[in-house]
């Protein structure tokens, strides 16, 4: 007897299966950001708790009184175990109550770190765009370039930014911001229009990191593309190169950068810590320096959770963004 085979699912039903797939890969991400933010609020937690010695003896020096130091503990909710401490911490951050500065007049810490989280984040996102930019053209024209010269050249100014350190890019703008006044040497600006001229050059100096890895990446990206057999099929039928090259291995260059930009989010802000310092920017590297020198523990600890937790939010997004644009990652169910 003869096994029919299964009929082949309707047309209309390949969409429904594709977003399922879709929404099954996005709930996967929201559940292990959700497990990978828990671990950090516990680490987060460790580490300023753990530390040997009373941090309120720390915050208020060796000859504070007794009234004063438990005035302090009870402030810092440190009279009862390690899991009451916990606990208590744990349900203030559900509530983004991350306490109170010890040292800023008894601000809340979110009033000290979210402004100095904006100016981080103004610096990553001009250097995003920056980097993507130089990257894509360097990455770009030295994949589809037919010259030695052009190519070797371009690899080269990749490697020698990759080998140099943005905090010495740093420095070198900052000498000829001095010496041409081109852009104000450090601080910033009352506004949005005027914050770019303090922006650009910090920017240049953290966009020396990551623009030579998109250029690498999208290089391999546009040579593998290159040697697909869909190119050499337009080729054949007289396609215009420029045409090929901005319909074709543009876009799928683009893949791998969306994973860069997200895997590259920690280092970002670990980079904008040393450019802050080089342009004397208010960012959240200034403010993390200065609660640390000046012991204010609510700071540091609300300063580091915030920061984990967005470098935790943008790695899912990009995760997201990734399978949205290539559909060969998604789930099919």
């Amino acid at each position: 007897m003869a096994v029919q085979a299964a009929p082949a699912p309707p047309v209309t039903q390949r969409p429904r299966r594709r977003r399922r797939g879709v929404i099954a890969q996005v709930g996967v991400r929201l559940g292990q950001m959700v497990v990978v933010t828990f671990a950090v609020v516990v680490i987060t937690f460790l580490l300023v708790h753990l530390v040997p010695g009373d941090p309120a003896r720390s915050i208020l020096g060796q000859r504070a009184t007794p009234e004063a130091i438990a005035e302090l503990h009870k402030q810092l909710h440190l009279n009862g175990s390690i899991l009451t401490q916990f606990w208590t911490f744990l349900q203030h951050a559900l509530t983004g109550d991350l306490g109170s500065s010890l040292v800023a007049g008894s601000l809340p810490v979110t009033s000290v770190v979210f402004p100095a989280l904006r100016v981080t984040l103004a610096v990553i996102g001009c250097t995003a765009v920056i980097s993507v930019a130089a990257g894509l053209a360097m990455g770009v024209t030295s994949g589809v370039s037919r010259s030695g010269v052009v190519d070797s050249g371009l690899r080269a100014i990749m490697m020698v930014l990759l080998a140099t350190p943005p905090f010495l890019i740093g420095f070198l703008l900052l000498l000829f911001a001095l010496q041409t006044g081109a852009a104000p040497a450090g601080g910033w600006g009352t506004g949005a229009l005027d914050d770019v001229r303090y922006l650009w050059l910090p920017s240049i100096a953290l966009s020396a990191y990551l623009a030579p890895v998109i250029a690498r990446a999208a290089r391999q990206s546009v040579q593998e593309t290159l040697g697909q057999d869909f190119v050499e099929a337009a080729i054949s039928r007289g396609l215009p190169t420029r045409t090929l090259v901005f319909r074709h291995v543009i876009p799928n260059s683009l893949l791998p950068v969306i994973s860069l930009l997200g895997y590259n989010m920690g280092a970002l802000i670990g980079g904008a810590v040393i450019i802050e310092a080089v342009f004397n920017l208010p960012g959240i590297g200034s403010a993390l320096v200065s609660a640390v020198s000046a012991r204010d523990y609510p700071v540091v600890q609300g300063a580091a959770l915030v920061t984990a937790v967005l470098v935790i939010l943008v790695n899912s997004l990009s995760d997201v963004a990734y399978q949205l644009a290539d559909p060969r990652t998604r789930v099919q169910s």
